[in-house]
């Protein structure tokens, strides 16, 4: 069974600020992702994708602001917070010495979760269940992080570029599958592939030097600025010549 869920959001950031030494990362970001809803976000390079994406996790702390996942605090709560996410990196590690179905069972007990036959299920991955992780292309190997973070059943899931790397038709297969998985969590997904992630996305949040500069839906956006394509709306919100 899947965890409780309201209408409500299950991650709540509200006013995130984040700084490297003089290098501002992150400008008091807001931003909420609710059930059954798939929030991308976009941007270019350096604009503070990740670090937003790390911070929702619990992995970096903000220098400002607040994080709630699932009405739990990432401040006073973590442990709680991040029971309630699953999150895929953009380089998800995985031992490649163990099979698909041995990394999966390890990862579950870590979690404390049983569920890792269903995980490999919902990510399809158990087709390649007793093969070496070491020996599985760039899909498999990033559904493998997919099945890694659904361990649990985690109400909100968070994934970090999760096509990077893959051809075309891997990038369908992988959008198809969030598609379905994200009928039934929140997803908060960052990624270059604005085309390819457009039919995925409920609303697009389009991160520009660490400020949000717009969130609305696909069509809102490309009606906003006019644009017949969602990546060329994102780029003139952006104000540059591509989406890199």
């Amino acid at each position: 069974m899947l965890p409780d869920v309201t209408a409500a959001a299950l991650a709540g950031l509200t006013g995130i600020a984040k700084a490297y030494g003089k290098r501002r990362a992150l400008a008091g970001v807001s931003l909420e992702v609710a059930a059954g809803e798939a929030v991308l976000l976009v941007g270019r390079n350096g604009a503070g994708k990740t670090t937003l994406l790390r911070i929702a996790t619990g992995f970096l702390d903000a220098d400002a602001g607040t994080v709630a996942i699932a009405g739990f605090s990432m401040a006073s709560q973590r442990a709680k917070a991040q029971a309630k996410l699953g999150y895929m990196p953009e380089h998800a590690p995985a031992p490649a010495e163990l099979t698909v179905r041995e990394h999966l069972r390890l990862r579950a007990r870590q979690k404390g979760a049983t569920d890792w036959e269903a995980a490999m299920v919902a990510a399809a991955v158990a087709s390649e269940a007793d093969r070496r992780i070491g020996t599985l292309s760039k899909g498999f190997r990033q559904r493998v992080g997919l099945a890694d973070a659904l361990l649990g059943e985690p109400a909100l899931l968070i994934l970090d570029e999760p096509t990077s790397g893959m051809d075309p038709i891997q990038t369908r297969e992988l959008r198809d599958r969030l598609i379905e998985i994200a009928k039934q969590r929140a997803v908060l997904v960052s990624s270059h592939a604005v085309s390819d992630l457009e039919a995925l996305a409920t609303r697009v949040a389009v991160l520009k030097h660490g400020v949000l500069v717009a969130i609305d839906t696909p069509a809102a956006l490309r009606e906003r600025t006019g644009e017949a394509t969602l990546e060329a709306a994102v780029v003139k919100l952006l104000g540059e010549d591509a989406v890199t």
